[in-house]
């Protein structure tokens, strides 16, 4: 049976249950250091705790640990590993091929999309080291992943929604340039959502102040058949320093949408699932439009070039509402506007105001009355056309913040004997057996009404239904029905878990030698090994590489390869092609060049 995984970030303990709750079937979370989100740590206490919880529903728990790492840190990783592996963590994903060399504990290996696979070489390096998933890169076509599906065996997994980085990820140098804070590190700067100002060779300015290295978020959610289609099993959601709100409501916009989609292939005789259990109930109708967003994208997932930059809305936009129609000042001497449009603004929504220059204005709505909306304010800058928009919708956050149950739905059937009850079920080798009185009935009927009912209620998290009831009807205290019900829920729940355990000893990744010459020839011009410690080094020369040169964050070489992206400023601008002109950023006193590899479709970011 195929298996489908909806992976879900998380910052904290807290966002990983309501993940969870709402749904995901894997949760990717962080210890203290090295997770590639330096804001985005946690206890491994919490990370235990989160692995009970997850287990439960026979979800998973896979530990980032995706930042190259120096010498001096190669003790506190191993470390971490075997910490990571008794608090019950399924999976560890890495970048630092050093960790290749360590003495790690019986777990699988992810290989990060920070190691940068975007061709079948590259993938099949990888499989070959042991890693037991590949995190593709987000820039590739639905034909590039069939390409790599059939150059390997492994699993494949791919993000689907969130915020896209420019570069190809693991190859980004642009924040340890310019801050010293390195992406590899899980310090970035994220200096492509900076301002930037265009200029041509002879100094002249084409843009000025203006974001344009910032791309909109992805939304592959009309896409999840065809990725399945390409070979993907695994669909992650970007976000471990989002919101629990941001989190809860784009995982039940997955949940429902791959929920809705196995029905439809099921229908067509296919077997296919989930790779957890039990059914998320959320008192909400999620609407990606309503939390964090820059506007969204299916970035290259076709092969065909779009409109993939931000615009000035490098930070989150939100939902479209309308236009400005009037401004004023009301007699309390705060700021009113009308607006045009069909969704109604609510006391407390925070509000984006984009001008036809594209200058941004956030601000807050006190009062509504219609299309009428009083601001926070006594002064503002708005005016008449400018575009509107809702990065904080009061109302739905309220809707947010109700619980969410997840429950396994389980069938039950129920063979009665003088002696007691033998229930049989998923996941139990062998009947249970429970040792209780009952009475011969008065009314067979009313007896078998109040079986049902008292056994199909919700215990711990599952929901039973009785299916069939055999041998002479008995009638049974509510109350003893009531403690086996209860009974059963938590043999069911040790035996879930004690499976879980069971299968995650036995998916460790396993070592075994490789061949990397076709990689080598396949890999694109500057392309850099992120090697900062001994043992990654002695990884690459082991297969190959005669002399790995030191990771950028250790070494700086003049005129570096600072980004490589399918994104082209060139191309979004209309300026292409133009092979004589010669093209530069500037950001503050630093000037960056412009090159275009247009046999790859790609633009390059050079120091000077």
């Amino acid at each position: 049976m195929l298996e489908v995984e909806l992976l879900a970030p998380a910052r904290d303990f807290e966002i990983g249950t309501a993940a969870i709750d709402c749904g995901a079937d894997s949760v990717y979370i962080a210890a203290p250091k090295y997770g590639a989100r330096s804001q985005a740590g946690n206890s491994f206490e919490d990370i235990k705790n989160l692995c009970s919880y997850a287990h439960k529903y026979r979800a998973k728990i896979y530990l980032t640990l995706n930042t190259i790492l120096y010498d001096s840190e190669l003790g506190e990783a191993e470390d971490f590993m075997w910490r990571a592996y008794d608090a019950g963590v399924d999976a560890l994903i890495v970048q630092d091929l050093g960790i290749l060399k360590m003495n790690r504990p019986p777990i699988p290996l992810f290989a990060s999309t920070q190691t940068d696979i975007r061709t079948p070489e590259k993938a099949a390096l990888l499989e070959s080291l042991g890693f037991k998933r590949l995190i593709l890169a987000r820039e590739l076509s639905l034909k590039q992943i069939r390409e790599i599906r059939s150059a390997t065996t492994c699993q494949l997994e791919t993000f689907v929604h969130g915020a896209l980085c420019v570069c190809y990820s693991g190859q980004c140098y642009l924040s340890q340039y310019l801050t010293g804070r390195s992406a590899n590190r899980g310090e970035c700067a994220q200096p492509c959502r900076a301002n930037y100002t265009l200029v041509n060779e002879k100094g002249d300015v084409l843009v000025k102040d203006f974001p344009l290295l910032s791309l909109k978020d992805m939304d592959q959610s009309e896409n999840l058949e065809a990725l399945i289609d390409a070979g993907v099993t695994s669909f992650k959601i970007e976000g471990r320093l989002k919101s629990a709100s941001y989190v809860k409501n784009i995982v039940k916009k997955y949940d429902n949408a791959l929920n809705a989609l196995i029905e439809k292939r099921r229908k067509s005789g296919e077997e296919i699932c989930r790779t957890s259990l039990g059914e998320s109930t959320a008192p909400f109708t999620p609407n990606s439009s309503k939390t964090f967003t820059r506007g969204t994208t299916v970035f290259n997932i076709d092969g065909k070039r779009g409109d993939w930059a931000s615009g000035a809305a490098a930070k989150a936009k939100g939902e479209y509402i309308g236009e400005v129609e009037s401004v004023k000042t009301n007699a309390k001497g705060f700021v009113t506007f009308s607006y045009k449009g069909d969704k109604k603004i609510n006391n407390g929504d925070g509000l984006c105001f984009i001008s036809k220059e594209g200058e941004i204005l956030g601000q807050r709505a006190s009062s509504c009355s219609g299309n009428s909306v009083e601001l926070f304010t006594r002064s503002s800058e708005i005016q008449k056309g400018d575009k509107i928009y809702r990065n904080y919708d009061a109302l739905f956050e309220k809707e947010l913040e109700k619980p969410v149950r997840r429950v396994i739905n389980l069938p039950i059937d129920l063979a009665l004997s003088p002696k007691g009850i033998s229930i049989s079920c998923n996941f139990l080798k062998e009947p249970l057996f429970f040792d209780i009185e009952g009475d011969t009935p008065q009314n067979a009927e009313k007896a078998e009404d109040i079986i049902r009912t008292q056994m199909g209620k919700s215990a711990l998290h599952f929901k039973f239904t009785v299916r069939k009831i055999e041998g002479g009807l008995r009638f049974y205290k509510t109350s003893s029905l009531n403690a086996i019900r209860n009974s059963l829920a938590e043999a069911l729940s040790r035996e879930i878990v004690a499976r879980h355990d069971k299968e995650r000893t036995e998916n460790a990744s396993t070592g075994r030698a490789a061949v990397a010459e076709e990689w080598l020839k396949s890999a694109p011009g500057d392309y850099r090994l992120n090697c900062a410690n001994r043992l990654s080094c002695s990884v690459y020369k082991e297969l190959g590489v005669a002399s790995p040169a030191p990771a950028f964050e250790l070494e700086q070489p003049a005129g570096a390869e600072l980004m490589r992206t399918k994104y082209c400023i060139r191309h979004q601008l209309g300026l292409c092609p133009n092979d004589g002109v010669k093209l530069y950023l500037l950001n503050g006193k630093n000037r960056l060049a412009l090159e275009f590899d247009c046999a790859k479709c790609e633009m390059v970011i050079k120091a000077l």
